[in-house]
């Protein structure tokens, strides 16, 4: 009988302790700005690092973003974190096991375009394009816009699991390329697809993204 009361009181003991275990933080969060010049805002929907309750991205190190653009829209894509932030290129992008898709820099929104009505050969629409290859190799995002944008974030609600990488430069070829394996979630059980889960529709929902 004592060692009957003893096991329950033990059971008793670790039952709290096991239900009182934090959640794991969600893997998508909000992150807001606002130009106090322009008055241009975002609301963008991130798949950031988070530790010790704290939300960051690190250099060198690219995040999935969903955001709501008071200038360009919706817009879809990956963007790089940290402090200082580094050119992004082209990305390689698949939801589930739907065939990949190509999200190309140059077709990131700008500003950038020739004057409206202006022929190819003129000095303004050649500084246009050379503004724009500008834009195109520093960009610290790579985002589609538009139906482009559209369509991917109906993928993204439809599915269940994203992978991304850097787009090659070149073809695959000789010694295996292991730096495109690092495109998922790292944890502490290797690298994983980014859920799209409730942290994720419930960010699009606090954007105004969804309803």
């Amino acid at each position: 009988m004592k060692h009957a009361a003893a096991l329950a009181i033990l059971a008793i003991t670790i039952a709290p302790a096991a239900s009182a275990r934090k959640a794991p933080p969600p893997v998508w969060q909000v992150m807001r700005s606002a130009d106090p010049v322009t008055g241009a805002s975002t609301c963008a929907v991130v798949a950031a690092d988070t530790a010790a309750g704290l939300r960051f991205t690190q250099t060198g190190a690219l995040y999935p973003v969903v955001e709501m653009n008071s200038t360009y829209g919706l817009l879809v894509g990956v963007s790089s974190g940290g402090r200082i932030r580094l050119p992004v290129g082209d990305i390689v992008w698949r939801i589930d096991d739907h065939p990949y898709r190509l999200i190309r820099a140059a077709d990131n929104p700008s500003d950038a375009g020739p004057p409206s009505g202006a022929p190819a050969a003129t000095v303004e629409a050649m500084t246009a394009q050379t503004m724009r290859l500008v834009q195109t190799m520093t960009a610290t995002s790579t985002m589609a816009s538009g139906a482009a944008a559209r369509e991917m974030l109906d993928e993204m609600l439809a599915g269940q699991s994203l992978l991304f990488r850097s787009a090659r430069t070149t073809a695959q070829t000789g010694i295996p390329d292991y730096a495109t394996l690092g495109a998922g979630l790292i944890t502490a059980k290797g690298i994983r697809p980014y859920p799209l889960d409730a942290s994720f529709r419930a960010g699009l929902v606090t954007c105004g993204i969804t309803g």
